[in-house]
């Protein structure tokens, strides 16, 4: 028999609000600098943001999966009909 699953501590949200904000702080940092080596306008550092930002949205998917696998199973959509309804015509 499968062991019920464990709710969210308060260290796990802790762990996502920390891994979006250094990976999007690096991604912020790391464009700062490519742009003052080269002297460009912010265009890395727009980059690095849209990196950090991606990667943010993928660690935190990773922190949260365990808690929510198994989460499509249990939900359908309310408009799908089951294969033994027929549709009625008047």
């Amino acid at each position: 028999m499968a062991e019920p699953k464990r709710a969210p501590q308060l260290v796990d949200l802790l762990q996502i609000g920390a891994v979006c904000g250094i990976t999007i702080g690096i991604g912020l940092f790391v464009g700062y600098l490519v742009d003052r080596a080269a002297g460009t306008p912010p265009l890395f550092t727009f980059l690095g943001l849209a990196v950090g930002i991606v990667g943010a949205a993928t660690g935190s998917y990773r922190v949260i999966r365990p808690f929510v696998r198994g989460a499509s199973d249990r939900a359908s959509p309310p408009n799908l009909r089951r294969s033994g309804d027929t549709e009625q015509k008047d």
